[in-house]
């Protein structure tokens, strides 16, 4: 599981999820995509989906939750990539509570090769709740000096919510903008370089736009190509990791660790 996170708007997380998920697909990967942006999730729009049934529809309904009863609420698309959309209002986030999440997550990782959770700008008790569980993050940031700044301050809340930066990887999208901040700027600025770097490209709102990913309507771009290093990355490491490994989020260092950072904030 990867959450994809960003304490800034309009950094690319969106984009960066969808792109990801078609980009495992394509290596014969099968991803999900959780849009756990409860209040303005985007990824039915951005990739093309008409929010019939939603988490929210699935939180409200009757019964125990299982893999099978899941399944209704999951919208098929053609890249191959299922997905499972935010409610259609701000309201209805509400009803989506951390336990039903972290019941959920884990049935979604027994049924999928990648469970990816796009996430809203924010340390949101959703959003800790898939940090939680996730095996993998990834932190997204654009090249300018508020997205820089914020991205650290991301960083370092994820260090003191107990996670190792090493399972952290680190996305600068548009990163040839020339805004004057160097290569070494950035690296000064966030005591760590970029392990992927993603070109600006005119075709990515357009396809957005579309509802199509950029690696779908652009493969040979720059954009694509990056979206699919980051694909190979998190397919390496998913091989390299044993089938057996029990993650350190889980069980009582889950509340622990989220108790630290709760107290550490208030």
């Amino acid at each position: 599981m990867i959450a994809v996170l960003g304490p800034k708007g309009g950094t690319g997380k969106t984009m960066t999820s969808c792109n990801l998920a078609v980009a495992l697909a394509q290596q014969g990967m099968r991803p999900i995509l959780i849009d756990l942006d409860l209040q303005f999730g985007d990824v039915g729009l951005a990739r093309g989906l008409k929010p019939t049934q939603t988490i929210y529809d699935l939180a409200s309904s009757a019964g125990s939750l299982d893999g099978d009863k899941v399944d209704t609420f999951i919208v098929a698309h053609e890249s191959g990539v299922n997905a499972l959309l935010a409610p259609v209002r701000p309201d209805q986030a509400a009803a989506i509570t951390v336990p039903f999440l972290h019941q959920l997550f884990d049935i979604l990782r027994g049924r999928y090769d990648f469970v990816i959770a796009d996430t809203p700008p924010a340390f949101s008790p959703e959003v800790i709740a898939a940090v939680d569980t996730s095996s993998h993050l990834c932190m997204v940031g654009t090249l300018d000096a508020l997205s820089l700044k914020d991205t650290k301050i991301g960083l370092e809340t994820l260090q003191q919510m107990g996670r190792d930066p090493a399972q952290t990887t680190l996305v600068l999208n548009r990163a040839d903008t020339n805004v004057g901040i160097s290569a070494d700027d950035v690296e000064r600025l966030l005591g760590r370089k970029p392990d992927l770097l993603v070109p600006s490209d005119v075709a990515i709102p357009r396809a957005t736009t579309h509802g199509r990913p950029i690696v779908v309507a652009q493969p040979r771009s720059g954009a694509a190509r990056a979206f699919g290093a980051l694909a190979e990355r998190y397919v390496a490491l998913r091989e390299a990791t044993p089938p057996n490994m029990e993650l350190s989020t889980r069980g009582e260092d889950i509340g622990r660790r989220r108790r630290g950072f709760l107290r550490k904030g208030s």
